[in-house]
């Protein structure tokens, strides 16, 4: 467990999308129609409108009826500002429960909604993701939900074959709804750190997944969520993001400015930040980049902060990385991780068993929870923007006007 923690960043759960709102609709403006686009070389993202650009996913969960409202009005005054994209995320095996029967009703209820507010999309269809593999059960080894069955390997021909069929039926639904991009795994870092002899296999996956999806819409440019967390080692120099990333058109990330040391989860100063917006871009190799998450934590309303972070923090930290990123045009998609706090529920769903491993250190359990508490830019208990709020607005109107 203490393992697979000090090298997960970002811990997806769910589809999401910028509609959570327990069944109802939140706002967006109205839609307009897509631009014309040409196909594009790799390293580009033909169907994303020209220059950079700037989102957030509302929430991991749906957001409460007492602070809808509040979340609404916020939201659309970052519509009014020009905000035009979003996210969503599946695992492969929610879209596929059984071989070639495909589960795809959500995927495309999401997608259509989007499209239809004038939304420009990212998809993320994990096979690997930060928690492990995603693949469908029916290729998963029956004794260990960590390996394909009968010694398959990701390269595999079945394999291959099982994920091109999909891939059949998605792409034409993501490229008719304003999807400008396709990863095929969240962080498979953290999977792969720990299975380092299936690197190559998995590279194979991705790259005949990649000519799949140019197969079918050239302009569709295709990634991999590779982990940005900066250490000592150079990104570039780092096989597990290095080798993914000379297969995908343009190069994706999640990014933090956590410190170097990976046996803890604190915010470094924000004057690190460029730094490490440079070492980002350098591992991008001359792709073009998306920031499928970024994160800077607000830390609590009160008391001592175990992230070593504030309110204060949380905006220095937003503004810097927004002005780092958005200053090279490089840096076409930056997504903010989410506009609201995640639950006191669903932080105790993750950080409760490990309060229960004796071998993770309780100042590590304590910033994991801090984290994911404080992650947004609302406060999940009564709908407050904090002031990293304005900052994201802020970025908005240096963005699009």
């Amino acid at each position: 467990m203490r393992r697979l923690l000090t090298n997960i960043l970002f811990l997806p759960l769910m589809i999401l999308s910028v509609s959570c709102a327990e069944g109802d609709p939140v706002t967006a403006p109205s839609a307009t129609p897509p631009p014309s686009v040409a196909a594009g070389p790799v390293g580009s993202m033909p169907l994303l409108p020209a220059g950079s650009h700037l989102g957030l996913v509302v929430s991991f969960e749906p957001v409460p009826r007492s602070i809808r409202g509040k979340v609404n009005q916020e939201l659309d005054t970052a519509y009014g500002k020009g905000m035009k994209i979003t996210r969503v995320m599946a695992d492969w095996a929610d879209l596929e429960p059984s071989p070639g029967t495909y589960d795809l009703d959500d995927l495309r209820e999401v997608l259509e909604e989007n499209s239809g507010k004038g939304l420009y999309t990212l998809v993320t269809i994990s096979v690997l993701d930060s928690e492990g593999m995603v693949a469908p059960e029916f290729l998963m080894d029956d004794d260990d939900s960590g390996r394909l069955r009968d010694g398959m390997r990701f390269n595999d021909k079945e394999v291959v074959k099982q994920f091109s069929a999909l891939l059949d039926h998605i792409v034409p639904l993501m490229v008719s709804n304003r999807v400008f991009a396709v990863a095929l795994s969240n962080e498979p870092q953290a999977y792969l750190e720990s299975h380092p002899g299936e690197l190559a296999d998995f590279v194979d996956f991705i790259r005949a997944g990649r000519d799949k999806v140019h197969a079918i819409e050239p302009r569709l440019a295709v990634t991999v969520v590779n982990v940005g967390r900066i250490t000592n080692t150079p990104l570039a120099e780092n096989p597990l993001v290095a080798d993914l990333v000379a297969v995908s058109d343009v190069a994706t990330f999640n990014y933090g400015p956590f410190t170097s040391n990976p046996e803890e989860l604190a915010i470094d100063k924000p004057q690190r930040i460029p730094r490490d917006i440079r070492e980002l871009a350098a591992a991008a190799g001359g792709r073009q980049i998306i920031i499928h998450e970024l994160h800077c934590p607000s830390g609590y309303r009160s008391g001592k902060s175990p992230m070593n972070t504030s309110q204060a923090k949380q905006s220095e930290c937003l503004r810097t990385s927004l002005d780092s990123m958005l200053k090279m045009p490089q840096f076409r998609a930056v997504y903010f991780a989410s506009m609201l706090d995640w639950s006191p529920r669903l932080v105790g769903m993750f950080t409760d068993p490990l309060r229960d491993e004796s071998s993770i250190p309780r100042l590590y359990v304590d910033q994991f929870a801090e984290w994911y508490a404080t992650m947004g830019l609302v406060w999940y208990s009564d709908g407050t923007p904090k002031p990293a709020w304005n900052t994201f607005l802020e970025g908005l109107d240096k963005r699009y006007k």
